[in-house]
């Protein structure tokens, strides 16, 4: 009897411990879900908050699109700056980026940088560390041909490699395809800002603690990240906020009206830009007089950089064009055909938000015209509020200035927005990078990377 009662005792014992085990699995495993779950709502409030950071800024381009950057060529930058913060119930945001002074909010300005699908040659030779082979492979990467640069590499050298790519052949749409170029060095792309979000972030700034190198000095060294692009675009959005007139189909009463100048100088552009579309081009409205403009739409021909009108053609008596009034054109029409068949059309350099040292990688702008430029800047609080400002500066006449037309803006259409989402309680972050390209309404996020 004694025996059954100890071997039932053994048995209690037995479930009780067994039962115990359970328990404690099935508490730590609800313990575990419960802490997943917990991590799983903060991960998902830090990313919303994120997205509304990124909401907030498209929101914020594309009213200042929409109404012509009311508050002028640099006071969008200063509004999108004002919703670069914001609370959520249990979780803010920020958004910021790098400059020379170190942090700021706001989005970085993608036509702070140069586009490298406009970089020439020479111009790529004036980045840090470029080499030739490196410079000639990039060209041959963005072509549409198969023919190869003196050193650089086409189809064949990519094929043959172990993991075996082809060349773009067109555009590059990432400055980190970049590394995919024979020779490119992704340290020389990257710089200290590894992760490519424009932000300094801790492992950036230790020096040789951790990875990329850097030299722990505070400030972002981003390498040609820093200063060239591939994702600014051009305007298709006048300065009024509308879409800009093709002269090449436009009638002369809707430029007259838009632009605010006669209906004869009206007439003059429309008739170039239609009768002569072989060789109209925007740049032309600032190399020549309106009365030059005339006289090649009535069948005058160039003849290196003059205008020659034929013998017997009576020369035009148009007006010729003020430079508010030129301003004012160019801020309101365009060319079409003069890019007609490209999938995109890069952006260019604005001078009112890029860096002094920026132009130093622009060959055709020289180091005193640069220091002139930047000084022009610096004595106007508001900025260049159009490209046809630069003629203030001595010595730059209108056929130099044209020359320079397809590279430099006064406004942005693309900006890099990097917003940072924090769940209070957890301290649980999302960082979320898109690049907003405002260049038309409704504004598009050409990429979106969430880390």
């Amino acid at each position: 009897m004694r025996a059954r009662r100890g071997f039932a005792t053994l048995i209690v014992l037995w479930v009780v411990a067994i039962a115990a085990v359970v328990l404690v699995s099935v508490q730590r495993a609800s313990l575990g879900e419960a802490v997943a779950g917990r991590e799983a709502m903060a991960r998902t409030r830090a990313y919303w908050a994120a997205r509304s950071g990124i909401a907030a800024a498209v929101a914020q381009a594309e009213y200042s699109a929409l109404n012509g950057d009311p508050s002028g060529p640099l006071g969008y930058l200063q509004e999108l700056g004002l919703v670069a913060e914001g609370r959520l119930d249990g979780s803010v945001f920020q958004v910021a980026s790098e400059n020379v002074y170190g942090r700021v909010l706001g989005p970085r300005d993608a036509h702070a940088m140069i586009n490298v699908n406009t970089m020439s040659r020479d111009a790529l030779m004036t980045l840090p560390g470029m080499t030739e082979d490196v410079a000639d492979s990039i060209l041959d990467w963005v072509d549409d041909d198969d023919d190869t640069q003196p050193l650089g590499a086409e189809i064949g050298y990519y094929r043959a490699q172990a993991y075996s790519y082809e060349p773009r052949n067109a555009p590059l749409r990432s400055v980190e395809e970049m590394e995919l170029v024979a020779g490119a060095d992704p340290i020389l792309v990257r710089g200290e800002d590894w992760n490519l979000n424009g932000l300094l972030d801790p492992n950036e700034d230790d020096g040789d603690a951790s990875w990329p190198p850097d030299n722990a000095d505070g400030r972002l060294d981003a390498g040609w990240s820093g200063i060239i692009t591939a994702a600014s675009v051009g305007d298709s959005l006048a300065a009024s906020g509308e879409a800009r007139l093709d002269l090449g189909v436009a009638s002369a009463g809707d430029v007259a009206s838009r632009a605010g100048i006669a209906s004869d100088q009206a007439q003059a552009l429309v008739d170039y830009a239609q009768k002569r579309s072989d060789i109209a081009r925007m740049r032309d409205l600032v190399r020549y007089d309106l009365r030059q403009i005339a006289d090649l739409a009535n069948g005058a021909q160039l003849q290196g950089s003059r205008v020659v009108v034929p013998q017997g053609q009576a020369r035009s008596n148009v007006a010729s064009l003020t430079t508010e009034e030129l301003a004012r054109v160019l801020d309101e029409v365009t060319i079409a055909s003069e890019t007609a068949g490209a999938a995109s059309i890069p952006g260019k350099l604005n001078i009112n938000t890029c860096p002094a040292e920026t132009f130093q990688y622009l060959p055709a702008i020289d180091p005193a015209l640069a220091d002139a430029i930047i000084f022009e800047r610096e004595s106007r609080p508001d900025g260049f509020t159009s490209v046809i400002d630069l003629l203030a500066i001595p010595g730059l006449n209108r056929a130099r200035l044209a020359g320079l037309y397809d590279m430099l803006t006064v406004r942005s259409s693309t900006f890099i927005v990097t917003s940072r989402g924090r769940d209070i309680r957890s301290g649980v972050e999302v960082e979320i990078t898109a690049t907003v390209d405002r260049s038309r309404v409704p504004a598009v996020l050409q990429e979106v990377i969430v880390r």
